[in-house]
């Protein structure tokens, strides 16, 4: 079938320039399916014949870097865009039933635990996991191969249908079910009957689900715009007990819901384009209703100064809501500051806001206390004008003097090695003779 699809000129060289090496290669994944949406794809996933060590032939080492243990490819940076490169794979040989190690014993039969055993186009299509997300596109002859024969009506029908038996694709991965409960929240689509069944029937093999895995899927519901549609989704379908499970047992809170209220507005300031898809702001605003509610505040009002008893709150929330998931570290101190803020901004006197401004937390601050207002029906022009937006760090002094730099007390005893002065260090005489 022949389509004329809108890519980015990255992404279409590329697939040309593995194409002219003697590869196949096409565009796989997600942006096939966006396209088909009518949405504007966040990234262009590349799959071809070409090995990873062919890849960084046709590339050169410092344009492609080989990654992955469990999965390897190939990140490939051109014109200032990042492409991922997989090579085509089938049907993985290797299983943790296949092990004799004692903690793979545990482990479902069918877990994958190395999926590098290379394939064809079309047995890389089979061992996909749902139909929407295994059409294959060249853009050089602008052709779109469904090798299912589904996908393409699947995703015209909204419907999310396992490739094969959807009991074996999600013991395989269990990170397959977040995956699809995911197109449900984000693309309002339906999951299959058999999908859905044994989907229900294999929640409870999350646990043996990698970490790091996890917890990057918990950072991609975070950044994206319709996060508050997917913990819902996720609670609906019982998978938020085993994936968030403090998050799922404070469903009915007051604190819950005030969380949802905020998510909502932080997301449709996304979609308008008022402000970015910030992994710590979504986090603070899950967390804030939390705390607050601990401390003994309303929704409306927070914190009137920090001690010792805010921060120890905070960060017991943060640790709880998103435990079993590991965080990065920056991102939880980020969403921190963001939620300390609130109470600075909220008693600020006018002459008090060139000094918010210096913090490098104010522009999350400031959406924070915005979407706040905003999620109780509130006006919002008056602190739009208090609190100035998108404020360059290079132009703080036409607010307030420049904070003196701080020079080290011992900086005028120090000085240079010998190879920057410009001289030979003496060589001492030999005296082993």
């Amino acid at each position: 079938m022949e389509y004329d699809f809108e890519i980015s000129r990255g992404a279409y060289h590329v697939v040309d320039a593995l194409q002219e090496a003697g590869f196949e290669s096409y565009i796989v994944g997600g942006a096939i399916r966006d396209l088909l949406l009518k949405r504007k794809p966040k990234d262009f996933d590349i799959s071809t014949s070409a090995t990873p060590e062919e890849v960084r032939q046709v590339f050169g080492r410092r344009k492609a870097r080989i990654i992955g243990k469990r999965f390897r490819l190939t990140h490939v940076t051109v014109g200032g865009e990042l492409f991922e490169v997989s090579t085509f794979r089938k049907a993985p040989s290797v299983h943790a039933g296949d092990k004799h190690d004692e903690k793979f014993q545990k482990m479902p039969e069918n877990l994958i635990v190395s999926d590098n055993d290379y394939g064809t186009a079309r047995e890389d299509a089979f061992r996909r996991d749902f139909t929407a997300n295994a059409l294959f596109y060249d853009p050089v002859h602008k052709v779109l191969i469904d090798h299912t024969g589904m996908g393409i009506k699947d995703i015209e029908n909204k419907v999310v249908r396992a490739i094969g038996d959807p009991k074996l694709r999600f013991e395989e991965d269990p990170v397959r079910m977040l995956r699809a409960l995911k197109l449900v929240a984000q693309f309002d689509f339906s999951l299959e009957s058999s999908t859905e069944n044994a989907l229900f029937g294999a929640l409870p093999l999350l646990k043996h689900a990698s970490a790091g895995r996890l917890s990057l899927e918990l950072e991609k519901v975070l950044k994206s715009s319709s996060c508050d549609r997917h913990f819902e989704v996720f609670f609906d379908y019982g998978l938020l007990s085993f994936f968030l499970p403090v998050l799922a047992e404070n469903w009915g809170s007051a604190s819950r819901k005030r969380a949802i209220d905020l998510l909502y507005e932080r997301n449709c300031r996304v979609d308008a384009g008022i402000y970015r898809d910030s992994i710590s702001l979504a986090l603070a605003a899950i967390v804030l209703p939390f705390a607050a509610a601990e401390l003994g505040y309303e929704p409306d009002k927070v914190w009137k100064k920090r001690d010792e008893l805010v921060d120890e709150v905070l960060y017991k929330w943060v640790g709880k809501i998103f435990s079993p998931q590991t965080l990065m570290v920056k991102v939880r101190e980020a969403a921190i500051k963001i939620m300390l803020m609130q109470g600075l901004m909220e008693q600020a006197q006018d002459q008090d806001v060139p000094g918010l401004m210096r913090h490098k937390s104010y522009a999350h601050g400031r959406e924070l206390l915005m979407i706040r207002h905003l999620s109780l029906g509130e006006n919002i022009s008056s602190l739009e004008q208090k609190f100035p937006a998108g404020c360059d760090p290079r132009e703080f002094h036409l607010y307030a003097p420049a904070r003196p730099k701080k020079r080290h007390p011992d900086k005028k005893f120090r000085s240079k090695p010998f190879h920057k002065r410009g001289k030979r260090p003496e060589i001492p005489p030999d005296f082993s003779e």
